[in-house]
């Protein structure tokens, strides 16, 4: 009887197995297995154009410096006024101008984490101009007083800016905020030209002499300055392949023949990776 009863608990428990095999998963009845995560691949060579508008700032102040110095060499009214010092032209606000051009670069990728390197050009059609004149008065150690006038123009016309670029970027799927940082080549047109003039008079301010104007003059096509660049932007990925880019870049150049010249630039771009 008992050996009866253990067969029929067995033939039960198989029945049951049986049943319970053939009978659908309830929902929330597996364990969850969380997914891998995806990253969209940034990594490669990538290449691309783009259209922007800058706007800057050109300090003429010191463009003409050099020029009256050389005037002026050599006579006890530059040892004594320090004429070359004077500041005669203004900074120049407002410069601004569209620019197009293009860009490529390679990707390294970690994860999220983008790290790469990029070359940028970009033509652009920058001007600033300025003219202006001063005159002082002195008496010297001749005992007579010197009027000198400075009269002094500078102009500049930024065509062609190029960048080398360190990118970091953060790749959140098909968006890859980046930061970068630089060096920057510009090319631009560059005039400048100072003329000095100077009265003479005794003590009692009796005209003695004049001196003729002289005028020297410096202009030069093509002429380059370094400087740095630094800026943030966005590329969002359409295809697997392509991308578009928008980004803000500031760049700073130091000295076009004693000119300064800073540009800040907004920009959009459609670009191809591999």
């Amino acid at each position: 009887m008992r050996i009866a009863g253990l067969c029929g608990l067995g033939l039960v428990a198989l029945t049951t197995s049986s049943f319970a095999a053939d009978m659908p998963t309830l929902r929330g009845s597996q364990a969850f297995a969380p997914a891998e995560p995806v990253y969209f691949r940034w990594q490669g060579v990538y290449f691309g154009g783009h259209a922007g508008y800058s706007t800057g700032s050109a300090d003429l102040s010191q463009g003409t410096k050099d020029l009256v110095a050389y005037i002026m060499r050599n006579t006890m009214e530059e040892e004594q006024m320090n004429v070359s010092s004077w500041t005669t032209l203004p900074t120049h606000n407002g410069v601004s101008g569209a620019g197009w051009g293009g860009f490529i670069g390679y990707n390294a990728q970690w994860d999220d984490a983008v790290l790469g390197v990029e070359l940028n050009y970009t033509r652009v059609n920058m001007q600033a101009n300025a003219s202006d004149s001063m005159s002082r008065y002195m008496m010297l150690t001749d005992g007579y007083y010197h009027a000198v006038s400075v009269s002094t123009n500078a102009g500049i016309n930024l065509t062609d800016l190029g960048t080398a670029r360190l990118r970091g970027g953060w790749a959140a799927s098909w968006f890859m905020p980046y930061a970068f940082i630089g060096v920057a080549v510009g090319r631009a047109d560059v005039t400048r030209s100072a003329t000095v003039s100077e009265r003479v008079s005794d003590a009692n301010w009796n005209l003695l002499y004049t001196v003729a104007p002289q005028t020297a003059s410096d202009n030069r096509t093509a002429a380059y300055a370094f400087g740095y660049t630094a800026g943030l932007g966005i590329d969002v990925a359409m295809t697997s392949n392509v991308f578009l880019r928008a980004e803000y870049e500031y760049v700073n150049f130091s000295d076009f023949q004693s000119l300064k010249l800073n540009v800040n630039t907004v920009r959009a771009g459609l670009g191809a990776k591999f």
